[in-house]
């Protein structure tokens, strides 16, 4: 729930630090916070029992907990919350508020500290945290006395969610907890919404015009500015190809006519598309490494605009021709409204170009069977289309099991694609859980590889406890299979340690009170989805589904045996 819109003032109280900190979590709006909890946030925890409406989630290890509070965020396009103890606690979370650095996610990391008075005497569990999270977060606090905790925590949310979003880890001392004091509570703080430059926004007009060939590039700006709409209303007013960044792929409706796919892993033609370019128009997106193929693209001398609402995104990888320093959605608006009186010579050569770059997009999301001796994964992908609606919410891990769901699913609604951009293992299962408890009336359907799941997988009891109905498709084919590609690419007949010996899953999630199936061979698996689909409708109970996947096919773009012959060559 976004925060409030109404001005700012300061209401008066005698409480704990603890008590602070919940009547915070209230004031932003918060329902869910994740958490294991410990002995140096106890009073917090006390105070979270008088607040019903924040659904405290206890998970299994702090890395899942705090996974879980980024998928959320990223659910909600609000902020999560993660609420873990000191020292090992936060270690263990350190993932997950890496990945939402690297996926600009709001997030705020409550962490558990030592008393003030054994600050800096190497105690019990003590971390410096400015130090430990400083590289990866965007403010890091420790605060000092109970009565400054509101201040604190309000703008540790507003920090989070403004500009380009992130990370905040707010470090609370023990004894700050249980302090007492006087407290004056700020509202949040409204969001600072920058518009773009007027004179900025007709220039990008008229070089879109002249273009020849122009191409828009959105990333997850457009999600958290809400721009959907407004950008598909700009890309056909200005006659543009569509592409998305990578895992962001429901930026943008896929089966709208102007769509050309993800800039992914892979030999997709979105790359082509984009070299192909004279102007490319990033909105939205900071230009990671895997977007642009390893910083390959926009090419030397290619022309780009940047729309970013973060000053500092803007020209890191690759200069702009004009930049324009606004919130995506307003940026988009303000260029519907230019006038184009004579504008858009190109228009009729690029609907052609458009239409085939559609096409082309069309016939990359097709799978092509291939020969399985276990569970053809083409099979897999075109059972899910048919099946699950379309508003199903996917969630996706590291790794080749991840290629599969980012390909060959067709996005039509928002916010249904969570995935880190990070590319860390033992995602998908949180992420999956997180999503269900956002939108607990959408189906939602978890993917990961064998290696992925038994990082997390302990999370699956978390769901069963709060009877959290997600179906998790777990692509087993016994190894971590991108580094063995990378092993069969360059170290040819020499790989080592990737091999896995996996329990068997579909068991393991009975044990946890979860339905389990174990499946086999094609046949099995629409018959298996059809019934883990009904136990999380009807009984609300998580499933988990035990792929058994082709080794040789070890990947959506190859095989084993073309990796090999390539390294032979």
């Amino acid at each position: 729930m976004p925060p409030n819109d109404s001005p700012k003032t300061a209401t008066l109280t005698t409480m704990t630090g603890g008590q602070a900190v919940v009547e915070c979590l209230r004031r932003e709006g918060v329902r869910h916070v994740f958490n294991v909890p410990g002995e140096s946030f106890l009073d917090l925890l006390d105070k979270l029992y008088d607040a019903p409406e924040i659904q405290l989630i206890t998970n299994r290890q702090e890395g899942g907990a705090c996974y879980m509070a980024e998928a959320y965020a990223k659910a909600t396009r609000s902020v999560g919350v993660c609420i873990v103890t000191r020292g090992p606690g936060a270690t263990n979370a350190s993932i997950g508020v890496h990945c939402a650095a690297q996926d600009s996610t709001p997030l705020v990391l409550l962490v558990g500290q030592v008393p003030r008075v054994n600050r800096g005497r190497e105690a019990f569990q003590e971390i410096d945290y400015g130090r430990f999270f400083g590289s990866i977060a965007k403010w890091v606090v420790e605060a000092d006395s109970a009565a400054k905790l509101p201040e604190i925590v309000t703008r540790a949310f507003h920090t989070a969610r403004s500009g380009r979003p992130g990370p905040v880890v707010v470090s609370l001392p023990e004894d700050v907890l249980t302090e007492r004091a006087e407290m004056r509570f700020p509202e949040p703080v409204p969001l600072a919404a920058p518009h773009p430059d007027p004179v900025l926004i007709a220039g990008m007009a008229a070089r879109i015009d002249k273009a020849e060939r122009p191409v828009l590039l959105l990333g997850g700006g457009i999600q958290y500015a809400r721009a959907r709409e407004a950008a598909v209303r700009f890309a056909e007013r200005f006659q543009l190809p569509v592409l998305t960044s990578w895992r962001r792929n429901d930026a943008f409706p896929n089966n709208h006519p102007h769509y050309a796919g993800s800039l992914a892993l892979g030999a997709s033609p979105a790359y082509e598309l984009a070299r192909e370019a004279d102007l490319v128009v990033v909105v939205g997106d900071r230009l990671s490494e895997i977007t642009t193929g390893d910083y390959t693209f926009p090419l030397p001398g290619q022309r780009m605009i940047q729309v970013d609402i973060e000053p500092s995104v803007i020209g890191r990888q690759h200069v702009p021709e004009m930049a324009i320093v606004s919130d995506a959605r307003l940026a988009l608006e303000a260029a519907l409204e230019v006038p184009r009186e004579g504008a858009g010579s190109g228009a009729p050569e690029r609907g052609e170009w458009i239409r085939a770059a559609h096409a082309a997009y069309e016939a990359f999301v097709k799978p092509a069977s291939r020969p399985a001796e276990t569970v053809s994964m083409e099979a897999v992908m075109e059972t899910l289309e048919a099946t699950l609606p379309e508003d199903a919410i996917f969630t996706v891990d590291a790794g080749n099991a991840s290629a599969w769901v980012q390909r060959f699913r067709v996005y039509r609604t928002e916010d249904s694609l969570l995935g880190p951009t990070v590319g860390s293992m033992g995602y998908g299962l949180p992420a999956a859980i997180a999503a269900k408890l956002a939108h607990p009336g959408r189906v939602v359907v978890g993917t990961c590889g064998d290696g992925a799941f038994l990082m997390t997988g302990q999370e699956l009891a978390t769901a069963v406890q709060y009877e959290i109905g997600i179906v998790m498709l777990v692509f087993n084919n016994g190894m971590y299979g991108t580094i063995r590609a990378h092993q069969e690419r360059f170290h040819p007949g020499r790989t080592i340690g990737t091999d896995l010996v996996n329990p068997d899953f579909a068991a393991l999630a009975r044990a946890y009170g979860a339905e389990g199936i174990r499946v086999e061979t094609t046949a099995d698996f629409k018959p298996a989805l059809e019934r883990a689909l009904k136990v999380t409708r009807d009984e609300g109970r998580p499933a988990v589904l035990d792929v058994l996947t082709d080794k040789e096919n070890i990947s959506v773009a190859g095989t084993l045996s073309e990796l090999r012959a390539a390294a032979s060559r």
